[in-house]
């Protein structure tokens, strides 16, 4: 197990992005590399020793040459014998406060066993509905975690609430906020790890730290994580992490 809080910090200046993990002691972990110019979409776990332990793949089969062309959505982390420790797939999901808001769909099957038209066509109209409701409610990046693409859900990272919020704002809206001086430099957004549950009990807290020259996140443990957890859970917030820094400093950007 690892002292916590855990320190994620990126250097000022660095060609490709890295990321370091250390203990809440200031003992390395690992760091994670990505080289800026490669045709793999492909980014690698380093530990203590400077031995490569762990690869995450994308899945792109490759990239253009730079890191902007990449479009992985899904990356499979793998270890040193090329199997599957966590699969991290990012996509929108909706806010917790709206999770429960939907149409019941009626049975398209009549009390005698055999289909009915008006249960079919509402059957129709309904899906239709839910996914207007479905695109329209708030939503907000999440990052879930399996054990293989499409297998088992072991975890999540989610935005905090109010960052969540603030990936709502209109996207111009949020550009020119972080353009203001220093505003990106002050913004803090924090995320919660779920084991399981999408909505259920937070377990560790990632949290960004202000800072005018570097970045730098804390990971604090504010619930019950074994050490079998930590394994996937540590190098998947990691990926987690290295995604959303990139994002807020290409909005920062613009």
């Amino acid at each position: 197990m690892y002292n916590y809080p855990l320190k994620f910090e990126f250097p000022m200046i660095s060609l490709g992005r890295q990321m370091d993990v250390k203990n809440g002691d200031g003992g390395f972990i690992m760091r994670v590399s990505d080289p800026y110019i490669s045709f793999k979409d492909e980014m690698t776990v380093i530990n203590g020793k400077g031995a490569a332990v762990m690869k995450a793949k994308g899945d792109s089969s490759f990239r253009f040459l730079f890191q902007f062309a990449s479009t992985s959505t899904s990356w499979n982390i793998v270890d040193g014998s090329d199997r599957t420790i966590a699969w991290v797939t990012n996509y929108w999901a909706r806010m917790e406060e709206f999770k429960d808001v939907y149409v019941d769909t009626p049975s398209g099957v009549g009390t005698d066993g055999r289909a009915d038209i008006g249960g079919v066509l509402g059957n129709i109209a309904t899906n239709v509905l839910n996914n207007r409701v479905a695109s329209t409610l708030p939503s907000r990046l999440v990052y879930k975690i399996t054990d293989s693409e499409y297998g088992n859900v072991l975890g999540w990272v989610v935005p905090s609430r109010g960052t969540g919020w603030f990936d709502f704002l209109p996207y111009s809206t949020r550009i020119q906020i972080l353009n203001l001086p220093f505003a990106a430099r002050a913004y803090a957004p924090s995320y919660e790890f779920k084991l399981g549950n999408l909505y259920g009990p937070t377990v560790l807290k990632l949290q960004k730290q202000r800072d005018l020259l570097v970045d730098k996140y804390t990971l604090e443990k504010i619930g019950d994580l074994s050490e079998a957890n930590e394994r996937w859970a540590l190098p998947s917030i990691a990926l987690a992490a290295m995604f959303e820094r990139q994002r807020v400093k290409e909005m920062a950007d613009w």
